[in-house]
């Protein structure tokens, strides 16, 4: 049976996902194992600014000006007053930005990667183009095998609890983690609670329920994940790779709803100046290239602050501290909380046409 043809076939319909697919005009599929919003992997928190630049802020659960770092030594308060981090829910946000996209969207698995074609339990499909926005395990570039997570990847685990808090708080405690962090993320209704392990150890559920007894919590389901803290090839081959499928979630930190969306809408706007002719193929994959090596050395940077909270671990509260103070803060807070604004800002003025 021949492969119907479209301009692009997108797989993973979460945050990088459907940020490329909210770019296009054209004859797109959107691929995706489960219905969209469905399967929340995450804490769902970025910085206020990126839910309004994206047209979602009404999915936003909390709005939050502080960070609170935990240390066995100290507790660090962080204003982040200036650029405001919130949580929000997942489905929302999802759904937000799949109303603003103009694509077909098929539930359903890859299977494989042949011949240039996308195989699923729905028939082949092709395309000039491909994006794999399928997370860690990197569906498309792994030919439709379940990768193996390997060395740069962590992993959380986390679930929802009814603990009222203001602000997000961290631990960095080897009492509770070795080699990772802790939190509390207030979701309007209760906190999400969770752990992540830089080592990328999975098998977190005795030391999150430990955690939890000492908070005097109880947590409903968990969930959880794998998450690279390296950057890793944006492209392979005609494949673009956006989101933790080219490694970029934030060391350190954790964060990667911010560069899925990012890097997947500048991804997004390469990919439509191909389909309207100003770019081909080859070159708008070395443009994207460009664009992701641009941000190299403000990874290396997160990674070696992530190795130094590995390696210090509580002892790390000092450096904590006095990165909160001037004139330090003015130097890396308005670079890491603004991260893409200004490019995301100008392309996202207005939402586009649907």
């Amino acid at each position: 049976m021949a492969a119907r043809e479209y301009d692009a076939i997108i797989v993973g319909a979460s945050f990088a996902g459907l940020a490329v697919a909210r770019r296009l005009r054209g004859e797109v599929l959107l691929l995706d194992r489960n219905e969209v919003g469905a399967v929340q992997t995450s804490a769902c928190g970025t910085p206020l600014w990126i839910a309004r630049a994206f047209g979602v802020e009404e999915s936003v659960l909390a709005v939050h000006d502080s960070l609170i770092l935990k240390t066995p030594a100290r507790t660090i308060v962080y204003d982040i007053s200036d650029v405001p981090f919130c949580t929000f829910d997942y489905k929302k946000f999802c759904l937000g930005l799949l109303a603003q996209c103009r694509v077909r969207f098929l539930k359903s698995g890859v299977t494989g990667f042949e011949d240039g074609t996308v195989v699923t339990a729905e028939g082949r499909f092709s395309a000039p183009v491909v994006v794999d926005c399928s997370g860690w395990r990197r569906v498309l570039l792994n030919g439709g095998a379940v990768a193996s997570p390997a060395r740069g990847f962590s992993f959380g685990l986390e679930t929802h609890t009814d603990a009222g808090e203001k602000g997000l708080i961290l631990w960095l405690d080897e009492r509770v983690i070795p080699n990772g962090l802790g939190w509390i993320f207030p979701v309007g209704r209760g906190s999400l609670i969770g752990l992540g392990s830089y080592a990328g150890h999975s098998k977190l559920r005795p030391s999150l329920e430990r955690f939890l007894k000492e908070l005097a919590e109880e947590g409903t389901t968990c969930h959880g994940t794998y998450f690279p803290h390296r950057l890793s090839r944006p492209t392979s081959g005609r494949i673009f790779a956006v989101g933790d499928a080219a490694g970029q979630c934030l060391p350190l930190t954790a964060e990667g709803i911010r560069p899925a969306l990012y890097f997947g809408d500048r991804c997004g706007s390469v990919i439509q100046r191909i389909f309207d002719g100003a770019l081909t193929l080859p070159q708008g994959l070395a443009a994207y290239r460009r664009l992701v090596a641009g941000y190299r050395w403000a990874y290396r940077q997160l990674g070696f602050g992530q190795w130094l909270a590995s390696k210090l671990s509580s002892r790390f509260s000092g450096i904590a501290a006095l990165a909160n103070r001037p004139p330090l803060r003015g130097y890396w807070w308005p670079r890491y909380g603004k991260f893409g604004r200004p490019s995301l800002e100008a392309a996202l003025a207005g939402p586009p046409s649907v």
